[in-house]
């Protein structure tokens, strides 16, 4: 049975190939990139290092990681950190993909990370975002993983958490709509959803 524990450095491996077979819009992304560990890189490694106390793994009975709610208390001062404790490390591993057309997307986030908008950020300063491999999902588990990093923000004093979710995952945010999450803005390619915690 899987259950719920908060991040270890440890889970690296494991949440970075989670990361991968639903690095698609919620889809398998294997081979899609030159590098295996980009897309961990960028959307796993800077909570493991930076947000632990807020960040939560989803174990098998082997206590093998299989899923992730990732969050950070506060985006901007998250941001700051990743640009400092970060980044630099993640931009000299990646320097000589820095014009790989395939990876376009993930390169522009290493070297220019994108941020979510100050006008969210006023209501909903808290940011995440939540990943189960596909075997894991529909059974309960991605409504308490959400459930944990929402208590987690809520008992360290966040008053909203937004997650910014591709426009093509059309599971994601139906899954966030019936936990009561509201659309807060939209792009083209994002949607950013939110939800009060006070």
């Amino acid at each position: 049975m899987a259950i719920i524990r908060g991040v270890k450095l440890s889970d690296k491996a494991a949440l970075y190939d989670v990361c991968v077979a639903t690095g698609d819009s919620g889809n398998d992304a294997t081979g899609h990139h030159p590098d295996h560990e980009m897309l961990g890189d960028v959307y796993v490694g800077p909570y493991l290092e930076l947000a632990m106390d807020t960040s939560f793994a989803l174990v098998d009975e082997k206590g093998i990681g299989v899923g992730y709610g990732l969050s950070a208390i506060d985006t901007l001062t998250f941001e700051k950190l990743c640009e400092t404790n970060w980044w630099p490390a993640i931009q000299s591993k990646y320097q000589n993909f820095e014009k790989n057309k395939s990876s376009s997307f993930l390169i522009a986030e290493i070297f220019n990370p994108s941020k979510s908008p100050t006008a969210v950020l006023a209501d909903y300063p808290a940011h995440g975002h939540i990943d189960l491999l596909p075997k894991y999902q529909g059974q309960g588990f991605g409504r308490a993983m959400m459930a944990s990093m929402e208590q987690r923000l809520k008992e360290l004093g966040s008053k909203g958490f937004h997650l910014r979710v591709s426009a093509l995952n059309t599971r994601g945010l139906k899954f966030y709509d019936v936990l009561g999450y509201s659309v807060l803005n939209k792009t083209e390619s994002e949607i950013i959803v939110g939800k009060r915690l006070n």
